[in-house]
């Protein structure tokens, strides 16, 4: 046997583990005042989960429903979630500024709800990204696309 390239599985666990700390490096300290987390094992490149649960501090007036700001927080997270994982390696950001983000408010919230963020389309600077959200009864409770800028050192 000549020469010392890797079996398939090594880079496969590399890149896996690689993507991984792509989705950890993206959560930022606001996530864990509102309960944001990222369902690890969903993340594949263009496409991640993640989850919110339902607290009273969450909702509007009335308790058990959750309001539209964090359920717009929820999306703008799985999107920056999102788009982190299109990085490529060896591909230098130094960060995502949403640019644009909009949200369709389908039906109330009364659970824990889960994003599930996919990218439509993504080039050197701009990234896509549509988001439905679910609660814990699969029911489809918002939509949102979300547009990011995507910096590079200068």
């Amino acid at each position: 046997m000549t020469g010392s390239t890797q079996p398939p599985q090594d880079a496969e666990a590399a890149e896996r583990e690689r993507l991984l700390g792509l989705v950890r490096a993206a959560s930022v300290p606001f996530w864990d005042h509102v309960g944001i987390t990222a369902e690890e094992e969903s993340a594949e490149v263009g496409h991640v989960r993640l989850n919110m649960p339902m607290r009273p501090e969450l909702g509007t007036r009335f308790t058990d429903v959750m309001h539209g700001g964090a359920i717009s927080t929820l999306i703008d997270a799985a999107a920056a979630t999102c788009s982190s994982t299109l990085q490529r390696a060896g591909d230098e950001w130094s960060g995502l500024v949403t640019t644009d983000l909009n949200v369709s408010y389908l039906n109330a919230a009364r659970s824990d709800v889960v994003a599930e963020a996919r990218a439509i389309r993504s080039g050197r600077t701009i990234a896509f990204i549509q988001v439905d959200v679910h609660d814990a009864a699969g029911t489809h409770v918002a939509s949102g696309r979300v547009t990011y800028l995507i910096l590079r050192p200068r």
